[in-house]
């Protein structure tokens, strides 16, 4: 019974991410939107270029790791990331689809 506990514990406690796959759109450029895919993978496209990166969720929080090695850390409230972006002010995207 104590190994049943623990066990639905820990399912409850990890996000696998899959409610956070979608497109989500920039609210300030719309040719801009970052795309959450299965599996962890994501691309960010702005007009004819697009950067891929991998992802997870942690605590509430987005992490996008870049090809470079950094991480992007977003925040993610109900439809809506929200990206503080290094040099940058923050970004928002809320999801499309």
């Amino acid at each position: 019974m104590v190994l049943s506990g623990l066990i639905l514990a820990l399912t409850f406690s990890c996000d696998t991410g899959d409610r956070y796959i979608g497109m989500y759109q920039s609210t300030e450029h719309p040719e801009s939107y970052i795309e959450l895919k299965e599996n962890g993978v994501g691309i960010w496209r702005v007009i004819d270029d697009e950067a891929s990166f991998r992802w997870d969720v942690r605590d509430s929080e987005l992490r996008l790791h870049t090809r470079a090695g950094g991480v992007v850390i977003g925040k993610i409230q109900k439809e809506t990331i929200q990206l503080a972006l290094p040099a940058q002010s923050v970004k928002y995207f809320k999801k499309a689809r």
